[in-house]
């Protein structure tokens, strides 16, 4: 491996490059210009290693030239061709030891550092947004093939069947620190959440929202069950208190994977997708450490699908 150098590309070639590949092409073309200067470009020839098993993924890589294959846990993964990334999730979670990434021809890519890559996040929430909204995508094409269950370890509804009474802002906090996603963020942002949501007592039978509908809000469910079922009828799951429903595809900016109705009755803490973004852009620091704990999380369940099903890599 080395820089590239003599490249015939322009700046603006690396930006129009980027440009083409999803979840970067919504960035406008200063964001964009950003991420290419603190980009290196690289040059490999055939059998050169991009990724090397057994330490963390450290940079993410646009493939401009040739062709990379990767092996996941020893076995092929995916093939890489012009436009497409690799190390992505990994990168940002400091994770994929067992990722290899092989040049099989000579290639050219644009290399961005972990490093680089957070620095960007920190200083443009646009940036931090667009990639949290690529590892969601990610994590439902994952999850869309764990099986029946989607990787989820379904609540039995009978056992959360239950009415809450209103919840204070200290409730609510306690609520959110109990939740997965939220549990390691610091109370300051947790409180400034819990301030913008609003608790919703929801009848069984309710439907919450239908498969293919717009995304616009996320549920942390306090008490009772959530019917959760793909429109295929290939997934159905049911989630219960301190799961956060509809969250994947809120950020991911796309419509519902799945559809959701209440199974028993349902106290929830509703929030507009809107609303946490404008909690995150208000505080860098959390929007990255909680972009970084939402990367490994996709990260394990890639890993997951890797060790039941090798294949292409879930986009």
């Amino acid at each position: 491996m080395t820089p590239e150098q003599g490249a015939t590309a322009t700046a603006v070639e690396h930006v129009l490059a980027l440009k083409t590949v999803a979840p970067f092409s919504s960035l406008p073309p200063e964001d964009l210009a950003l991420l290419v200067e603190r980009a290196t470009p690289r040059r490999y020839a055939a059998g050169d290693a991009l990724l090397e098993r057994g330490v963390p993924v450290s940079a993410v890589h646009l493939v401009l030239e040739g062709r990379v294959e990767e092996q996941r846990g020893g076995r092929p993964w995916s093939t890489r061709a012009p436009y497409e990334l690799v190390g992505g999730v990994d990168a940002i979670a400091h994770a994929g030891e067992d990722l290899i990434a092989i040049a099989s021809e000579p290639t050219r890519t644009l290399e961005l550092t972990r490093d680089d890559l957070v620095d960007a996040c920190l200083d443009r929430f646009a940036v931090l947004a667009t990639i949290a909204s690529g590892v969601a995508t990610m994590a439902i094409a994952a999850r869309r093939r764990l099986g029946k269950e989607a990787g989820f370890t379904s609540v039995r509804p009978a056992a959360a069947a239950r009415r809450e009474r209103r919840l204070d802002l200290a409730d609510r906090i306690v609520v959110l620190r109990e939740t997965p996603a939220l549990r390691d963020t610091r109370v300051r942002t947790v409180g400034e959440i819990a301030r913008a949501m609003e608790l919703e007592t929801i009848d069984a039978g309710t439907v919450l929202w239908r498969a293919g509908e717009p995304a616009d809000r996320l549920l942390v469910v306090v008490a009772g069950a959530v019917r959760c079922t793909t429109e295929d009828a290939a997934h159905e799951f049911t989630l219960g208190p301190q799961d956060a429903i509809g969250v994947l595809d809120a950020v991911a900016g796309a419509p519902r994977w799945y559809g959701a109705t209440a199974e028993t009755a349902v106290a929830a803490l509703a929030l507009p997708v809107d609303h946490l973004m404008d909690v995150l852009e208000d505080d860098p620091e959390a929007a990255v450490d909680g972009l970084e704990r939402f990367a490994r999380a996709t990260s394990a369940l890639v890993q997951r699908v890797a060790r039941d099903a090798p294949a292409r890599t879930p986009r």
